[in-house]
């Protein structure tokens, strides 16, 4: 009988050391990965791979990660724990991985980027820049404005919309004003896609204008700079039928 309420102690004593013990989520290294991952900010994305190697190892309990601090620069860290009531000092080497989009074949300006031309990549921190594009949502549907070769990061600025406006095509020079639409025929300096400014020379006048691209061969404006004939002949700044057609929702004098 002693001998079973001897065992009866000791598994109540157990328990309730196991109680007291502090809950370990895994290795001091992934706790403080963790920790780390949490202070990077908004300029590194939230599924970073952070993997810490300790410069002395430690294996006792961690209560709470006081502090951690990352050294960019020389790919560090160091961290004060709390230990059984104590405070620790812990340093060592740190590894940031991000994904990054990169194409899977030899992508031609003019094509249009689908989600099946790209892939994504491991790779450090330090060699995906902010000057690269971070996401494959952001570049399915935009077309290159120069070649992008297979497994090459995408650089800001090298992708854009769709071409819609060719260098030294004729475009439609559109000017609105209300129900007032004016319109005319021009040669585009520049190529662009939709939301671009190009550069448009009045055909008829040979006015060098800078618009915004709207459509496909369209170009508008802003201000009545447009001048020459209108794309069907007759003076932008005389009464055509054309402009008369586009008064049409313009209340009529007596």
């Amino acid at each position: 009988m002693l001998r079973s309420v001897a065992r009866r102690l000791a598994g109540a004593l157990l328990a309730l050391s196991a109680l007291a013990a502090p809950v370990q989520a895994g290795p001091v290294e992934t706790l403080l990965a963790e920790e780390l991952l949490g202070t990077l900010g908004p300029s590194v994305p939230a599924d970073a791979r952070v993997s810490l190697t300790l410069g002395v190892p430690f294996d006792g309990p961690v209560d709470q990660i006081r502090e951690i601090v990352h050294d960019p620069r020389s790919g560090t860290f160091r961290a004060q724990v709390a230990s059984n009531g104590r405070a620790v000092e812990l340093a060592g080497r740190v590894e940031i991985e991000v994904e990054m989009p990169v194409p899977v074949r030899r992508i031609r300006p003019g094509e249009i980027i689908e989600a099946a031309d790209l892939t994504l990549v491991r790779m450090p921190l330090e060699r995906a820049g902010a000057g690269f594009v971070q996401s494959a949502e952001a570049l399915v549907g935009l077309s290159p404005r120069r070649q992008m070769p297979a497994g090459r990061l995408v650089l800001v600025g090298s992708v854009g919309m769709p071409i819609v406006v060719q260098r030294n095509r004729h475009v439609t020079l559109v000017y609105e004003d209300g129900p007032l639409v004016l319109a005319a025929r021009g040669r585009a300096l520049q190529e662009g896609g939709v939301g671009d400014l190009v550069r448009v020379m009045n055909v008829a006048s040979s006015t060098v204008v800078t618009g915004t691209v709207t459509g496909a061969e369209t170009v508008s404006v802003n201000g009545p700079s447009v001048g020459g004939p209108s794309v069907g002949g007759p003076s932008l700044n005389g009464p055509s039928s054309t402009q008369q057609a586009a008064r049409r929702d313009a209340p009529s004098k007596p």
